[in-house]
């Protein structure tokens, strides 16, 4: 028993993820790849009819239709970008819950999530975020597809409860490959307050974190089960070898 416990204290604690994904163009990606080459060729003929005499042997003098031909091939390589570009902000999900990248990263942890919806196209997430404030993340199928298969396959196995989307509703696949995955710090758990006796969390050895949800409990009022449903068995052993 001795060499079970030290080895459960000594145990790595499980490396949190998330997955940040993009959002998709909202116009057709072969326009985008045209425009964009058209407006490169434009603006190179034109940078070289404005530049090119200059490393000529001969002293010919620039076309004058050169500056606006330059000025031409840079507006349409300008609107391919703008047209190739979504306005929605980048969404990710995992482990810390999920967030949205808009003026910096608010998170809303699983735990502080009230509601995902299936509401016109998309998945929206009502909560609250690390601070506390209301927050709301939409994940629509015209350009987040991924974020919002992401959102609900993940949210159906962490927190059940609060997901209000149908089976059937046209979802894709969420694919292992879809957006980038990063690696998480360890939760913040000094200051917060115990889930189930209030108690405010003073010494991080203190804190037994929900392995579903990452709600925050005090060591010594670890109940049986987290209010996110999942078995808290193995953290209330933590409590036992502590």
């Amino acid at each position: 028993m001795g060499k079970k416990n030290k080895s459960a204290k000594n145990a790595r604690p499980r490396e949190r993820r998330e997955r940040r994904l993009l959002p998709r163009p909202g116009a057709n990606v072969t326009i985008v790849y045209l425009v964009g080459a058209l407006g490169s060729l434009v603006m190179g003929a034109g940078a070289w009819e404005e530049l090119g005499p200059f490393l000529r042997e001969s002293a010919t003098e620039p076309l004058k239709l050169a500056p606006y031909v330059l000025a031409a091939g840079t507006l349409l390589v300008g609107t391919a970008i703008w047209i190739g570009t979504s306005g929605d902000p980048p969404l990710r999900v995992g482990d810390g819950g999920l967030a949205v990248e808009k003026g910096g990263i608010r998170r809303m942890p699983w735990y502080a999530i009230d509601s995902i919806e299936w509401v016109g196209e998309a998945v929206r997430a009502t909560g609250k975020d690390d601070a506390g404030a209301t927050l709301t993340l939409i994940a629509s199928l015209a350009s987040h597809p991924q974020a919002a298969a992401w959102i609900v396959r993940e949210a159906r196995e962490r927190v059940p409860a609060v997901v209000h989307v149908p089976d059937d509703a046209p979802l894709p696949p969420p694919q292992a490959s879809a957006g980038e995955v990063l690696a998480l710090e360890p939760p913040q758990v000094v200051g917060k307050h115990c889930a189930a006796s209030g108690k405010v969390i003073a010494y991080e050895p203190d804190a037994r974190v929900c392995p579903k949800c990452e709600r925050v409990y005090h060591k010594a009022s670890v109940p049986d089960a987290c209010e996110c449903g999942a078995s808290l068995d193995g953290v209330r052993s933590q409590v036992k070898t502590a």
